[in-house]
């Protein structure tokens, strides 16, 4: 039964269009947003989820929307378990996360596997903003790379990757480092035959030094948010980089990724430098 139904007899008919239907599950845990007309019937649409679904044992509003440097939100459990750590799985990976102290997106899981499909056997892999993990494991699980690197700045999250990487006993292939891209590849003196960069919103930034880390006729995947009929923008962001840099774009074709906003998409520019 699906949730609008399962209210009918306890919501008026405003309230029923007011009701945000869709909403995420992570683990077992489910992230909802409720509308503030709606806060005095939070628990009742709460312990009506927990009854429709008895995989889900916590159910937690969305308090804030994603802010700071780290893309958290705060949420508040207003049925089930007190908790908000959950074990969540992905493509034959396990990780554990708290999804108000680290950002992670279910909606990237096709992303993710995507991704493992186009790495050739034998490459080096690099995941900036690697997070809690879920790229270079799902890439590790589900791809013949032979060595992934992944760096990500919040201690919080990877010391859930490290945690993640050791519940994931058979991949071995996997290295996570702490700290800022900007500081620790140079030192790294690495160049690699794939880059991503699973960061929207400021990966821009980071464009020259990703370029700095690829092999010549290497592949980079940059992120980026971008309006309707203005994918191609993304594109000339990172030609402009390659220009920069003394580097060529051979060839650059853009994947919708998720929904962001109004006529907004998170996108990957999926490209071949020279």
């Amino acid at each position: 039964m699906k949730l609008k139904d399962a209210l009918k007899d306890d919501l008026s008919e405003e309230e029923l269009h007011l009701l945000i239907r869709a909403y995420d599950v992570v683990g077992d845990i489910a992230i909802i947003i409720i509308p503030p007309e709606l806060q005095s019937k939070e628990k009742l649409i709460g312990d009506t989820i927990l009854r429709l679904h008895k995989n889900i044992k916590v159910v937690a509003k969305r308090a804030g929307n994603y802010e700071g440097e780290f893309r958290t939100i705060q949420l508040t459990i207003i049925a089930g378990e007190d908790r908000k750590e959950t074990e969540y799985r992905e493509h034959g990976v396990r990780f554990f996360l708290n999804p108000e102290k680290v950002y992670f997106s279910v909606r990237s899981s096709n992303e993710r596997k995507r991704l493992a499909a186009l790495v050739k056997p034998g490459e080096e892999v690099l995941i900036m903003f690697s997070g809690i993990g879920s790229f270079p494991l799902v890439l590790a699980k589900n791809s013949p790379a032979r060595e992934i690197i992944g760096i990500e700045k919040s201690q919080i999250a990877h010391d859930y990757a490290l945690r993640n990487l050791t519940s994931n006993r058979k991949i071995n292939n996997v290295t996570l480092l702490a700290g800022d891209v900007a500081d620790l590849l140079p030192d790294l003196n690495r160049k690699f035959d794939r880059v991503a960069m699973p960061l929207p919103k400021t990966a821009e930034m980071y464009l020259d030094i990703a370029l700095h880390s690829l092999k010549h006729r290497a592949s980079l995947h940059f992120y980026d948010f971008q309006q309707t009929n203005l994918f191609d923008n993304s594109i000339k962001k990172v030609n402009t980089a390659c220009k920069r840099n003394n580097r060529t774009l051979i060839q650059a074709e853009t994947h919708i990724c998720g929904h962001s906003g109004p006529r907004t998409y998170r996108i990957c520019v999926d490209a071949c430098i020279s």
